[in-house]
């Protein structure tokens, strides 16, 4: 029986994580209550940049707190997990902000230049302009950090010690197309394949730049361009573009072209714009030391940069 428990580097990376997840159920429902119950906080009914930033600081506080105490059984640095105080907000991040725009003005560019978006100008103009990009700016930033410390964090560092680097990367990214695909309604393949695949596109990235900047910029940018700047629909807001977008963009024809009702996360035109990045990113990030030996595992904040 303790060879099911126990392995030759302790306690099983399933049943670490399977810890982390108790951990995190009640440390969720508890803040939960707290927010509701103590400070009175009710969500409004359609998507809000303030429900954003309170559920994006949630989702970060909780995966934080219980990653934190597990390094603590586990006597590991946090910074193992990806979120490294080094290079905090530093040039991965902006760096990330950059790559995280690019594809979203080039996926509207190409679409537009198809006959599927036109372009009326602003739709905010003055102080409710600048109002909107900031606070949705500082919801999307929170999203980011709370999505990515989630799948790509403790989770992502765990299994890797216990399956491999790629077979955990696989294995969670497929849990963030799923979950993504079956917790919103009008959902179509395309949208739940690119988003695993942006998954596993910002794994590359921990696995290549060493900790999570990257992907964190990337990820927070990404949606930030889409649905703010670009006005693009999004199946979880009633297949509607959010309040307070700031371009007046309108998008028709096919779903194919356009992603419907979905973004263009849904349009064909994404695993164009996905492989462009993987092949891109390999050439521009190369690895910094050889590959692991069997049985050697991935340190994001050792400075184990692998391939």
């Amino acid at each position: 029986m303790k060879s099911i428990f126990i392995g030759a580097s302790g306690l099983r990376a399933g049943w670490r994580l399977a810890m982390f997840l108790a951990l995190s159920i009640p440390f969720g429902l508890g803040l939960d209550w707290f927010v509701t119950h103590v400070l009175h906080y009710q969500s409004s009914p359609g998507w809000n940049p303030r429900d954003f930033i309170v559920d994006g600081a949630s989702t970060l506080f909780v995966a934080a707190l219980a990653a934190w105490l597990m390094s603590k059984l586990e006597h590991r640095p946090f910074a193992e997990y990806g979120l490294t105080r080094l290079g905090a907000f530093g040039r991965q991040f902006w760096l990330g902000l950059l790559w995280g725009l690019v594809p979203s003005i080039l996926i509207v560019v190409m679409i537009w230049g198809l006959g599927g978006a036109t372009f009326h100008g602003l739709a905010l103009h003055g102080r409710a302009l600048f109002s909107s990009a900031l606070f949705w700016g500082l919801a999307f930033l929170l999203l980011g950090f709370g999505e990515e410390f989630l799948y790509r964090g403790y989770a992502q560092f765990t299994l890797s010690t216990g399956m491999g680097f790629w077979p955990a990367a696989g294995l969670l990214s497929g849990v963030f197309g799923a979950v993504h695909y079956f917790g919103k309604p009008m959902e179509s393949w395309r949208d739940g394949v690119s988003v695993a695949l942006y998954g596993l596109f910002w794994c590359f990235t921990l696995r290549r730049t060493g900790s999570l900047w990257f992907a964190i910029g990337f990820h927070a940018m990404s949606d930030y361009a889409d649905m703010v700047i670009f006005a693009e629909p999004n199946t979880g807001n009633q297949g509607q573009p959010l309040p307070g977008h700031l371009l007046d963009i309108t998008y028709h024809g096919p779903d194919w072209l356009t992603g419907g009702p979905c973004g263009t996360e849904a349009s064909a035109l994404v695993f164009l714009i996905l492989a462009t990045l993987f092949l891109l990113f390999h050439r521009l990030y190369p690895p910094r030391i050889p590959p692991p030996t069997a049985g050697s595992n991935f340190r994001p904040g050792s400075g184990q940069i692998l391939a």
